[in-house]
């Protein structure tokens, strides 16, 4: 396969992966294993771990995460850190998550936060080409929330092939790792692997994974479309998503996540009511309790949810 070739349509692409041996177009139902990394860490994958892919609705010359597409104020900065923060405490009272923490697995909370809009340092990955054609062949719109299929033919999208996946990690520090379980329905849904980058990196120079650019097509956007119903096979319910909106929009953290920010000595603050202060004046607000907590009757949903969806799972046992 040339990498200088720019494929018909989207499908064209995984047919011409399919041709040379690897995995053609399809999505399978959700299977995770328990398996251990090469550092020892131990996680709930989705399988399979190779191939992987990543789908993109423009090729960018510079491809890197969200956390180095722009240069951030220092208080800017401290304000990512308390979400991830209190989005990190939100999580330790999922019951996915403690049923995790139970059986000494770990949880990626970066890799889900890269899932609810948090901007970090890695890169969404997937084992389904279905997945990967999604975000190829649409385009988001903040306003709705929505994504809306590319209904033209004067663009390309591109499709990230890693052959390897999970297995192309030659370090004591893996930099491709799954997402995890299904601690999260957006992960799970969408079979989450991330890639961990340097601010200097670029994913279109790393050996990692080889771009296959093809012309955006209406008829094989809208067949994505459908396959997908809209997308909502991707985005099913899930209260996380709601929390991150409304923690974005009121900016309102937990003191513990402030204190612990703080205590990162990161920022030339002279005290942490100092720090504080300054947030406040951009725009923050603190609170005792964690302010977007999930509620009992949410917690309870989550439990049935999961217990519906993946009866034979094995954190379940754990």
């Amino acid at each position: 396969m040339d990498r200088d070739t720019v494929y018909a349509d989207v499908f064209a692409v995984f047919d011409a992966l399919k041709a040379k041996g690897w995995q053609g177009f399809g999505h399978t139902e959700p299977s995770f294993n328990v398996i251990e990394m090469s550092n020892s860490r131990i996680v709930a994958s989705p399988m399979p771990m190779s191939p992987l892919f990543r789908g993109e609705n423009m090729f960018h010359k510079e491809c890197k995460p969200s956390l180095y597409r722009r240069e951030w104020t220092v208080l800017e900065r401290l304000e990512r850190e308390l979400l991830l923060a209190d989005f990190s405490k939100m999580l330790d009272v999922h019951p996915e998550v403690k049923a995790l923490k139970a059986g000494n697995l770990e949880v990626n909370y970066t890799g889900l936060a890269q899932h609810y809009g948090i901007e970090t340092d890695v890169l969404d990955l997937t084992n389904s080409p279905l997945v990967a054609a999604f975000f190829a062949t649409t385009e988001y719109n903040a306003i709705s929330d929505s994504y809306r299929p590319i209904l033209h033919y004067v663009s390309q999208g591109v499709i990230y092939f890693f052959s390897m996946g999970c297995f192309s990690n030659f370090f004591e520090e893996p930099k491709i790792v799954p997402i995890g379980q299904e601690a999260l329905r957006r992960p799970g849904e969408q079979r989450g692997f991330c890639i961990k980058m340097e601010k200097d990196e670029n994913l279109n120079d790393l050996c990692y994974g080889i771009p296959f650019r093809f012309w955006h097509n209406p008829d094989a956007s809208m067949k994505i479309w459908q396959m997908t119903r809209g997308g909502s096979l991707f985005f099913p319910f899930d209260p996380m998503a709601e929390k991150v909106r409304a923690m974005r929009k009121y900016r309102i953290f937990s003191k513990k996540s402030l204190a612990e920010v703080y205590e990162k000595r990161d920022y030339s603050f002279t005290s942490l009511e100092e720090m504080r202060e300054k947030l406040e004046e951009h725009g923050c607000t603190f609170v005792d309790e964690l302010p977007f907590a999930y509620t009992a009757k949410e917690v309870e949903y989550l439990e049935k949810e999961h217990k519906r969806m993946y009866p034979n799972e094995c954190t379940a046992k754990l």
